[in-house]
């Protein structure tokens, strides 16, 4: 009976062992199963992340652009403004000047050309005097008025009050302010 016994015990191991071997036979399969899962699944995050960083790292490169330009394009705007709040002052100063006389003269003398029956002249306070020797020699005997509004200039107003005429130095420079905006932006940046 110990034969039948150690017979069966031994079969009993046999097919013990081969459970065991079969069950980690398939743990190994699970465990590798896993392991590729995991394995895959952390690839694809790595690789969803390293999208997100290049993807975020284009935006602040694109944010940052944008705002170097809109700083550059600030500055440039800065510039031009006070480069025409220059030429205007200096525009202002020039009627205190000895040559303001002849170009007032030739001011009124364009109007005289555009604007027919003129029976008033209108100029800053300051030039009232300037402006009455301007218009006799530019060979025009009207009434020279003080008007603050009008400066560098002339305004003509026809007999009647109907039409008029303003031809100021402020004016013509305003006129070709949007021309010359590129021009002095390319002075400003040097390009």
């Amino acid at each position: 009976m110990a034969d039948l016994a150690t017979l069966l015990e031994s079969e009993a191991n046999a097919e013990v062992e081969a459970i065991l071997s079969e069950a980690r036979s398939k743990a190994d399969v699970i465990v590798q199963g896993a392991n590729e899962q995991a394995k895959s699944l952390v690839d694809s995050r790595r690789r969803t992340l390293e999208t997100e960083l290049v993807a975020a790292q284009v935006r602040a490169k694109s944010a940052a652009d944008l705002d170097a330009a809109s700083q550059r394009l600030n500055a440039n705007h800065v510039a031009t403004e006070q480069s025409f709040n220059q030429a205007e002052t200096e525009l202002r100063n020039f009627t205190k000047s000895g040559e303001y006389k002849n170009v007032l003269e030739k001011l009124i003398r364009e109007v005289q050309g555009a604007l027919q029956n003129i029976s008033k002249l209108e100029v800053h306070p300051d030039d009232v005097a300037v402006a009455s020797e301007a218009a006799k020699n530019a060979g025009l005997n009207v009434a020279i008025s003080a008007n603050s509004d009008v400066e560098t200039g002339v305004r003509a107003v026809a007999e009647g009050g109907q039409s008029s005429i303003t031809n100021t130095l402020l004016g013509r420079l305003g006129r070709a302010r949007d021309g010359l905006l590129s021009e002095v932006a390319r002075t400003l940046t040097g390009n």
